[in-house]
This record gives C-alpha cells, structure tokens and sequence, in this order.
C-alpha cells in the first residue's frame, strides 16, 4: 500500500509540474503581451540600379541578423522577417513605397540613398514612423531628428582626425582631391579640408569628377598640373580605381600617398583596381581583422556568399539596426498590437536616439540625441586585396 501511495505521489508531482511548466510555455509571451506572430520589417532599399550592389550587401547583413536572431528564439519569442522593397534609387518609387507602409509599419529601414532619404523620410515623418538610416551621414539624418537615426556622428567631427593621421604619416604637403557630386560625399570632402589643414597640409583646388565621366584623362591631367604629392578620393569606387591606375601609368609612385574615402569600400574599387592599389590607403568604420566570435561568423558568412570578398565598410549597418530594433522591442515591451501602433512607434524611437551600451558587431556605443559620439575610425594600407589596420582613432 505503502509502495503504491509513493509511485501515485511521484506521478501527481510530475503531472503538476508538467502542468506548470506548459502554464510557463503559454505565458512567456503572454507575459509580454505581445500579439505580433511575425514582426516585419520592412527595408527600403537599392536592389536594382546604378548602386545595386551596395543595397546587395546592406540586404544581406539584416537578413543574416533576421536568421540568426530567428535560430535563437526570435524577438520577444516571435519571428522577424525583414520585407525587402527595392526603391531602385528612385525618390518617386521611394515615396510610393513609403505612402504604402505608413498606414502599420512599427518601424522602417532606409531608405538607401541620400535622394531617396530625402523625398520618402518626410512622409514617415508627418506620419509619426521611425526610419533607420543607417548608411548615409549625419547631416542627412539629422534633418529630420528624432523620426529618424544616425549611425554617425557630424561629419566635420568624425573624419577629420583619421584624415589628419594619415596626412601626417605619409608627410604630405600639398594634397588634390577628386570629388564627385553625389550624396553625402562633397561634405565629406570638406571635412577632409578640415583634417588636411589641421596637418599643416596646403590644399589645392579640387577636381571635379562627373558622375557621367567616361574619360578620365582630362581629371588626371588637371590634377597633376598643380603637382600635388599627395592625393584624396571622395568618388565612386570604379573611378577611383581606374583614376589609380592611370596615375600610376603616368608614372606616380608613392601609392601611401593616396588616401580613398570610405564610401569606395566597395567590390568595385578592388575588382578593377586588383594589385594596382597595393599600397593605397583606406579609411572607413570596421576593423575586418577584428578577432571575436560574432564577427568572425558574420565575416566568412559574408566571404562565402560573395566568392571569398572581405565584408565591405557598411556591410554591418543594417545588421546591427535589426539588432537595435531587437533591443527596443523587447526592452520596451512593444507588442505588435495594431491599436498601440502610434505609442509602440514612438517607444522604439525613443529607446533607439538615446540607447545606451549598444552591442553592436564591431564595437559597442551609445547614442545621444539620435547618433553616436564614441564610434572609431580606422585608416588601412591595401594589400593583395586586404586592409592592414595602420591607425584607430576615435573622434573627442
């Protein structure tokens, strides 16, 4: 009898607990109050066009994000899917694709580039929807603060001490920028004037670079004419490539003396350039030699779906955005509920602007009023197609 009471003692126990642990399954969300069974996000994106293949790389690091935050449980136990929508570069299509989401997006990545950013945004805007811009510079982004976000910090604070370092270490002089006129890069170029002079640098007048140009010749003879000993590039990254090698050609010879801006860290600039820019030095926001864990997945993830390439300058942005949304989400108690839409909207912006400790791929930072003070820069020599890190320098 005795015997018999203990086995019917042991089985009530073990009901009770199966009991509670299923109570414990069906509260973890419910806990949360979460009624989202799928957060999407939406990426308002380049995937056709002249720059198709930046908006590949940027697509592919928020849906490496998607994957592995999906293979450890989700947001908040719920799947993300990130939505991709290809502006094609068009402000009128990016305007189109906004009007669209602004009825029940909670949040939106992109848009990518500066002209979409510019028509789209200030329809998300009037609407009260956060948008995640994430890859152009501070200035754009900041015009329509708090809806949207910076990943960096003003551009005439960031660059110009990574622009100093390298002006002072190649000992240049007298310095020529080619600048071409598209997006956020003429500012950048202007603050690269700040960095020069500030190494007692003598800047000469820039030469212009059509977005158009198919002759590069006539550049290249107009730059050597004020005879610079040092050079800057703020253009696309085929042209730089092709610029390189015809100075080269011409006979140029001190290849650490030419310093290529980030935005040229791009397929193109070494699919065309190969060992003609061995030497070239580079800046941008990412250490590809950083040694831990996660980086080392997301760095031969990416090298094994873009034939053995290392992960370009912005490869993490959108990558570390799901991420951050993640936070805000799940740190917030957002819930996907359609009625809470305008309040959850405003949760997620809130959290983001001012986030603190954020664990990003590369390094962690916190923001301010919607951007970053504490992100590095770092400055590489090119090498067989890889960046030896020469200098780290983070921004006062």
């Amino acid at each position: 009898m005795k015997k018999l009471l203990t086995i019917m003692f042991v089985l009530l126990l073990t009901v009770s607990f199966a009991w509670a642990k299923g109570d414990q399954e069906v509260s973890d969300t419910e806990s949360t109050g979460v009624v989202a069974t799928e957060w999407e996000i939406p990426f308002l994106n380049c995937l056709t066009g002249p720059i198709a293949s930046i908006g590949e790389y940027l697509q592919w690091g928020a849906e490496y994000a998607a994957e592995q935050i999906n293979a450890a449980g989700g947001i908040s136990g719920v799947p993300v899917k990130i939505v991709r929508v290809d502006t094609g570069m068009s402000p009128e299509k990016g305007t189109v694709e906004m009007s669209k989401l602004v009825a029940d997006a909670l949040v939106v990545m992109g848009p990518v580039p500066e002209p979409v950013i510019m028509a789209a945004v200030p329809i998300a805007v009037d609407e009260g929807l956060y948008s995640f811009t994430a890859t152009t510079s501070f200035e754009y982004a900041a015009e329509y603060f708090p809806w949207a976000i910076s990943w960096f910090s003003p551009t005439d604070e960031k660059l110009p001490p990574i622009v100093t370092a390298w002006a002072e270490k190649v000992e240049a002089k007298k310095v020529v920028q080619f600048v071409e006129n598209y997006g956020a890069w003429p500012g950048m170029a202007r603050a690269h004037v700040i960095g020069l002079e500030k190494a007692g640098v003598t800047v000469l007048e820039d030469v212009e670079v059509p977005t158009d140009a198919v002759s590069l010749g006539p550049l290249i003879v107009k730059a050597l004419a004020q005879n610079p000993d040092a050079i800057v590039f703020s253009c696309n990254a085929e042209k730089v490539a092709k610029i390189i090698i015809e100075l080269k050609n011409r006979g140029w010879e001190d290849m650490n003396k030419m310093l290529v801006f980030s935005s040229a860290d791009d397929a193109a600039l070494y699919t065309t350039g190969g060992d003609k820019i061995n030497g070239v030095m580079i800046y941008n926001y990412n250490d590809p030699n950083l040694d831990t864990d996660r980086w080392n997945d997301f760095r031969q993830a990416f090298k094994d779906d873009h034939e053995g390439i290392e992960p370009f300058s912005l490869s993490p942005n959108y990558y570390d955005a799901v991420y951050m949304i993640k936070r805000a989400i799940e740190e917030t108690g957002v819930t996907g509920d359609p009625k809470k839409l305008a309040e959850e909207r405003i949760l997620i912006r809130d959290f983001c602007n001012d986030v603190k400790n954020f664990e990003g791929l590369q390094y962690d930072w916190s923001n301010k009023g919607g951007y970053p003070a504490d992100k590095p820069l770092f400055l590489f020599e090119i090498q067989g197609g890889e960046k030896v890190l020469i200098a780290k320098i983070i921004p006062e």
